[in-house]
């Protein structure tokens, strides 16, 4: 089932394209990778996939229904999105951190139920980060903050999930700590999920489809991540006109 489909879509800032004919799907319970240069439309896709930007042209459904057809409380109870941003906190648990994803079932006075508390130790304990709830946020690692993040991100319990490069802080053993939670929820939650990514050596562990975004403003090419990521198109997708792509190291 496809929880996000975009076709023949021309994406950009205002009246400004940054890509044209853009069509793919997101489908439930999968992960789709969006890579390609810095500069190509990663972002680009993502935030109008998100609602925050208005295709120029083509359509952008969410759910077999048109984006611009939705409230902003409509779609947000659908799409959860965690981007690059670094969360500025002060004084904040774990705990309270993840609680602020939760607020769009607590009204403006921000109460939790007993279901509200269940959910939120469910989703930190998913993402293993329960042992964390009373520490202090700030003082955690990247490797922890993001882990946290991703709990903030689905305690609110979306059907899709949106996320600008996640593990752009991190090192590698983070980053397969990061990748290994995310699949575990996908599979778990059956969530569709969004990602740009520049860690290729990642990919066909976590991705079940590729986008790869080309920076002459198109789609390149779509499909299996296994059939997408070889040595000489990686280094024709990114320009490389010295050295080499190298399977082994990404």
């Amino acid at each position: 089932m496809s929880e996000i489909l975009f076709k023949n879509a021309v994406i950009g800032y205002k009246d400004v394209p940054v890509l044209k004919d853009v069509s793919f799907t997101a489908d439930k319970g999968s992960i789709t990778a969006l890579i390609g240069p810095n500069g190509a439309g990663k972002s680009t896709i993502l935030k109008t996939a998100a609602g925050l930007l208005k295709p120029i042209d083509g359509k952008v459904y969410i759910r077999d229904r048109a984006i611009g057809s939705y409230s902003p409380k409509e779609l947000y109870s659908i799409i959860s999105v965690m981007m690059t941003d670094r969360v500025k906190t002060k004084f904040m648990s774990c705990h309270d951190v993840v609680r602020v994803g939760r607020y769009r079932y607590t009204g403006i006075f921000g109460g939790l139920t007993d279901n509200d508390r269940k959910v939120i130790k469910e989703s930190m304990e998913l993402i293993g980060v329960w042992e964390l709830k009373d520490r202090d946020y700030a003082t955690l690692s990247d490797g922890q903050k993001q882990r946290v993040l991703l709990a903030r991100a689905i305690v609110s319990e979306p059907g899709i999930l949106i996320m600008d490069e996640p593990a752009s802080f991190l090192d590698m053993g983070r980053k397969i700590e990061f990748f290994d939670a995310l699949r575990g929820l996908v599979t778990e939650k059956g969530i569709a999920v969004l990602i740009s990514m520049h860690e290729v050596e990642m990919i066909r562990k976590v991705a079940d489809k590729v986008i790869c975004i080309s920076d002459s403003g198109k789609i390149d090419a779509k499909g299996d991540a296994a059939e997408l990521i070889r040595p000489a198109y990686m280094e024709e997708l990114f320009g490389m006109k010295k050295g080499k792509y190298e399977e082994y190291y990404g």
